[in-house]
């Protein structure tokens, strides 16, 4: 398994002028890199509790493609970070951050983007829908489980999520990415549903509320059928009178089936299927517990069985 240490260093192009220990001024720092058109621009160390506003004014820092921002005191990342939309690298470790806004995925080039040592416990689906991400670090926080679509981000290749105690499994859709899971499943939490079969052991995302198994519930219950049916029509009904919770809910799927050729959207049930699979424990340094999740006993017997494309 690589280590996140060694894919989180950055070392600095030579040709970059704008140094934070040259100047103890962030006004004189953006105005420099305005000036001389630096394409990066770094604010570690400095004590930054929100991003300064002259960032998003009058589009003067449409050239940047990428913030450094290590040991801040930041809660959250601002909205208008989408308006730097040539952004590629977007480094935020060892912050405070325990929410992103959902604009993010506007960021239509980002291909790096580092969160580790921060106050997440779970990642939004703004994340997985920047098409262009490449590299995913998570490492240090409080996550624990990773969104089952993650693995199916267009560009996705890794995602480091070392050092998150609570982190047990990974989705499935991340088999064949590189994932960095030292010293994760560590530490154990009773207040989280947990699904065990064949000595493993998985956190099941808070929004799946049944968990069915081969000879429990065969029928699809009507709360889950409801929402499927909402989110199929999400563009012609009025998703805007539905209570926000809901909402959410109804218009992005918690998961989809695994089993392929079905893909059918998952929002609060499923059939939980846990491996370890010799092609992706080949790939990895490690054994995984992987975590994929049906929508049918049918599709779940198939899945066990041909867990991979044919």
């Amino acid at each position: 398994m690589t280590s996140c240490s060694t894919q989180c260093s950055s070392t600095r192009p030579q040709t970059v002028q704008v140094e934070d220990i040259e100047a103890n001024n962030i006004t004189d720092i953006l105005e420099e890199c305005r000036i001389l058109g630096h394409k990066l621009i770094y604010l570690n160390y400095k004590g930054l509790t929100k991003l300064p506003t002259q960032l998003f004014k009058d589009n003067a820092f449409l050239h940047v493609e990428g913030i450094y921002l290590k040991r801040n005191l930041l809660q959250t990342l601002p909205q208008d970070l989408k308006f730097l939309s040539n952004l590629k690298e977007l480094y935020a470790p060892s912050n405070k951050i325990a929410e992103l806004p959902e604009d993010m995925s506007e960021l239509s080039k980002l291909e790096s983007l580092d969160l580790s040592m921060n106050n997440l416990t779970h990642i939004p689906c703004c994340v997985f829908d920047i098409k262009s991400l490449k590299t995913l670090v998570l490492s240090q926080n409080s996550i624990v489980h990773l969104p089952p679509d993650l693995g199916y981000c267009a560009n996705l290749k890794r995602v480091y999520a070392d050092n998150n105690g609570l982190f047990k499994s990974v989705p499935f859709s991340l088999w064949s990415k590189e994932v960095g899971t030292y010293r994760c499943g560590t530490e154990s939490n009773s207040r989280r549903i947990e699904f065990k079969e064949n000595n493993m052991s998985a956190h099941i995302p808070d929004e799946i509320q049944n968990i069915w198994s081969r000879p429990g519930l065969l029928v699809t219950s009507l709360l889950e059928l409801s929402f499927r049916v909402v989110n199929k029509y999400k563009d012609i009904l009025q998703m805007s009178r539905l209570p926000r919770s809901l909402k959410d809910l109804a218009a992005f799927a918690t998961a989809h089936c695994e089993f392929h050729g079905c893909n059918r959207p998952l929002f609060t049930a499923g059939y939980p299927h846990l491996m370890k699979h010799p092609i992706a424990t080949y790939r990895q340094s490690n054994s995984i517990t992987f975590l994929g999740l049906c929508c049918s006993v049918k599709c779940l017997d198939l899945f066990t069985k041909f867990p991979l494309p044919l």
